[in-house]
């Protein structure tokens, strides 16, 4: 053994380095959700994301003797963090603080009791927000004591989700939004998000160009998930997206969705520079969504009534710089501990209307979920498929020799080189498709 080397060095190297393999593989798993979520749980790929409360990153069981032993100070104030798109619950901790997040300081503060949700952010914000709603719903059903308030901090996506939830409540019999008092918006693009607007535009322009090259493109970038393609707009509810094409140009069949009308709102807003009114933040905000945007000012219906006296920009913050930053907690826990007066909550007047789609169990004992290795797999074998269907028909189709061939000097050898690289790409493809063949 090397000098300076001992058993606890080497113990707390194979731990650092074991985190590390971890922490890499759930923050692929978390991308992986993100960008092809709804097509992992179409195909019931072990990879795809549940919606579940997590602690210390492992499912939290909604049972009471369960939170009883995990929370042994349990109060009857709750706070919910719900994090944003390609990402997961421990996106809130702070930077070499693996266990200090908004929600931990809360409960040390003030004596709010945090939960964590992790989700497939791939899948439709609607069908999130009714999972969130459903969650929430058993998590008061469950709970030891009555809770009295609930406060929501929510980042990007999760500002869609939480509002979705929000409004599909009421539709499930679910009466927790009259006990929330505060909704903390993050970054959220309530008018929808440029980068998507972008992507919808470059597809539907490649897919013109009778270029067989620049149509595999836009079919590639059109493989993005339903979860991505709902911040076109900011989608909240199944009739945003049921019964239009997904990838009809810059149409928005918004619903609009009105906001609670007992609860206080709070927006926190970043930017890209140190300047506020530097040009570049008016036109890209935060590098992934707008000041109006975060905001709600539109001059259409989809405006929305925020009080704007409820709003912090930080300067020079990106947008994953306000999930996890002392100085943005420290205007939250402003926000939570001055002597805002709230409006008096009243109780749900609405009628309960559940139907069979919206009813989704969630785990109430451990799960373990050995399909994972499966589903990689399985999505291994399914984008080496795909991808060589592509290569198969663009090798058939040999549209760069066709060019070639109409170029003088060039075309004299290209013709052989055309039978000689066509052939050898038609072995590569038969063994390449044999190997798949043996996948298990």
């Amino acid at each position: 053994m090397k000098p300076g080397l001992n058993s606890e060095n080497i113990n707390d190297f194979s731990s650092s380095v074991v985190s590390a393999v971890k922490n890499s593989a759930r923050f692929g798993e978390g991308i992986l959700n993100g960008v092809i979520g709804d097509h992992l749980q179409k195909t019931s790929n072990g990879l795809s994301i549940d919606m579940q409360f997590y602690k210390e990153e492992s499912p939290l069981l909604l049972t009471t003797e369960s939170l009883l032993f995990h929370y042994p100070k349990i109060s009857n104030k709750i706070i919910i963090l719900v994090h944003g798109l390609v990402n997961d619950e421990t996106i809130w901790n702070f930077p070499k603080q693996a266990q200090t997040n908004y929600g931990s300081l809360l409960q040390n503060d003030l004596d709010y009791t945090p939960f964590y949700v992790r989700y497939n952010t791939g899948i439709h914000i609607s069908e999130n927000g009714k999972l969130l709603s459903q969650l929430i719903k058993l998590l008061l059903k469950i709970y030891p004591i009555e809770i009295k308030d609930i406060v929501i901090i929510a980042h990007s996506m999760g500002g869609l989700v939480t509002r979705s939830a929000c409004y599909y409540a009421p539709l499930q019999g679910a009466d927790w939004i009259d006990k929330i008092s505060r909704i903390f918006f993050l970054g959220t693009p309530h008018l929808g998000a440029p980068l998507e607007k972008f992507g919808n535009v470059l597809t539907h322009i490649l897919k013109k160009i009778p270029i067989s090259y620049t149509k595999v493109t836009g079919d590639i970038i059109n493989l993005r998930s339903a979860g991505i393609k709902d911040l076109r707009y900011g989608y909240l509810t199944d009739e945003d997206w049921q019964n239009y094409h997904p990838d009809e140009l810059l149409k928005n069949n918004k619903v609009v969705v009105p906001l609670l009308q007992d609860a206080s709102y709070f927006l926190i807003t970043g930017t890209l520079t140190e300047d506020s009114d530097d040009l570049i933040n008016q036109w890209f905000g935060d590098a992934l969504v707008r000041k109006e945007s975060s905001i709600g000012r539109a001059v259409n219906r989809h405006h929305l009534a925020f009080n704007l006296k409820n709003h912090k920009e930080f300067a020079g913050f990106q947008h994953h710089k306000l999930v996890n930053s002392p100085l943005v907690y420290v205007q939250i826990r402003y926000w939570m501990s001055s002597k805002y007066k709230l409006k008096k909550l009243k109780s749900s007047e609405t009628s309960c209307i559940v139907t069979s789609e919206n009813i989704h169990y969630f785990p109430t004992k451990p799960v373990i979920k050995i399909s994972k290795l499966k589903g990689v797999s399985a999505l291994a074998k399914e984008g080496i498929t795909e991808g060589l269907s592509k290569l198969e028909e663009l090798n058939r189709r040999r549209l760069a020799y066709k060019i070639l061939n109409h170029i003088p000097l060039v075309n004299v050898f290209s013709k052989e080189i055309e039978n000689v690289q066509v052939g050898i790409t038609e072995k590569m493809l038969r063994m390449a498709k044999s190997l798949v063949e043996k996948m298990k």
